[in-house]
């Protein structure tokens, strides 16, 4: 489970919208005053970002909340958007290579081509079938609880 702290905003009906800020690890080291990745991302790093979660525990509008993401979905979204058109591509061109009958890379190009498609076509196809439960955030428990005192 990937995990961040997030501060819940609002509440309604089993519901809660959190905001968290999302951290990189750019700015961290002893370059950042003369780097240019750097500058660009400060305005970025600084927003923060709000999302609606269902929340099945009992919790108030400023208190702390860890939330998580399961692994396995991140995981199996990025291999499915990055290695599958990726694999499909190589192997367009493994088969206009086989398929060429002189040294022209013509084959190859257009397999490589007709493979990467192949793979976004792949792709879109099996993403429709992804559960939001495979990457959905969710509230795996209370940080700071409230306290009420009475005086």
């Amino acid at each position: 489970m990937i995990e961040a702290i997030a501060t819940v905003v609002a509440i309604k009906s089993g519901v809660a919208r959190v905001q968290y800020s999302r951290a990189t690890a750019c700015g961290h080291c002893q370059h950042q005053s003369s780097c240019g990745i750097s500058s660009d991302t400060d305005d970025k790093n600084q927003q923060d970002h709000t999302i609606d979660i269902e929340c099945p525990f009992s919790v108030e509008v400023g208190q702390q909340v860890r939330i998580g993401i399961p692994e396995r979905g991140l995981l199996k979204t990025a291999m499915l958007a990055y290695l599958l058109p990726l694999f499909s591509l190589i192997a367009g061109a493994a088969i206009g290579q086989l398929l060429s009958e002189s040294n022209s890379e013509l084959p190859v190009i257009a397999g490589a081509f007709l493979g990467c498609l192949a793979g976004f076509i792949l792709m879109r196809l099996r993403s429709t079938r992804l559960t939001h439960t495979d990457y959905k955030p969710v509230i795996l428990g209370v940080n700071i609880p409230v306290c009420h005192i009475e005086t």
